[in-house]
């Protein structure tokens, strides 16, 4: 069981989560006292052993997307409702913890008892402020609750591919007329069978049949542009190639990070100055 914080904020502490309440509605005493109630019911509502409303799941799907944030809202038939990519929710005081109403999305459903604890974690939670339910009125606040796990069994990529540390491309092959292009995707697009190698070969990609004709799924590192000076460029050993950025040419000097699945393209941040007129 977590101990409950009697106190968690006050004026101080909860106004930089609320600016644009406070511009609107002038954050206050009612609002402090309202999140602080809320904290202290959350937290001594949580549970170790059992899944409750509003506690966080680290979720991976059967296709490897992971979802290191998703909500509980609601349990039904021994089941529970999961928000794996939630806005803050509205949450507020029921007989058995809190209720939670969230949007985002998409919205799954897994066996409560498959779920495996895996510690404490903060997050953030919302309510009516002062002014009750009107525009931006709701005052956020964090609270500790619960986080748990759930894996999809059998994966089709296998165990380690996964969006925590991959990038993943849908990539779908074939000739449209006038364009110069044979493998297209979303912000990806190459010229032909040699260009595609050549990307798989760049970033150690793994490639997968799609789930329709001429689909591929491209598992890969991803990639990292970052502008550094030169006197870092100088001390950098690595390969130079050569790169587009701010629509001209320019070399790269290109490391791969394989524990992180990263491929880094460093390049000499421009100098800007400006001239006192």
């Amino acid at each position: 069981m977590l101990q409950a914080r009697t106190a968690a904020y006050d004026l101080q502490t909860l106004l930089p989560m609320n600016k644009s309440y406070d511009h609107e509605h002038h954050l206050n005493q009612e609002d402090v006292d309202m999140a602080n109630g809320l904290v202290a019911h959350i937290e001594r509502t949580r549970c170790s052993r059992q899944p409750k409303i509003g506690d966080r799941v680290v979720y991976t799907s059967i296709y490897g997307d992971w979802y290191g944030n998703a909500v509980i809202e609601k349990f039904e038939d021994g089941e529970c409702s999961l928000c794996l990519s939630p806005y803050v929710p509205f949450i507020w005081k029921s007989p058995l913890g809190i209720g939670c109403s969230v949007s985002g999305g998409p919205f799954t459903s897994v066996e409560s008892a498959e779920l495996q604890f895996v510690g404490w974690t903060e997050d953030c939670y919302k309510d009516w402020g002062h002014c009750g339910a009107c525009g931006n009125g709701s005052v956020t606040f964090k609270a500790r609750v619960a986080q748990w796990k759930y894996r999809e069994p059998n994966p089709i990529y296998g165990e380690e591919l996964t969006t925590e540390t991959w990038r993943k491309l849908y990539l779908t092959r074939r000739e449209i007329p006038n364009s110069p292009y044979l493998y297209h995707g979303y912000g990806l697009a190459l010229r032909d069978d040699a260009e595609f190698k050549q990307f798989v070969q760049d970033f150690e990609g793994r490639v997968f049949r799609g789930s329709c004709e001429n689909q591929l799924v491209v598992w890969c590192y991803r990639d990292i542009l970052q502008g550094i000076s030169q006197a870092e460029w100088d001390a950098l050993t690595a390969p130079v190639s050569s790169r587009r950025i701010y629509n001209a040419q320019q070399p790269v000097k290109v490391v791969k990070k394989h524990a992180a699945h990263e491929r880094i393209c460093y390049y000499v941040q421009p100098d800007f100055h400006i001239e006192n007129i």
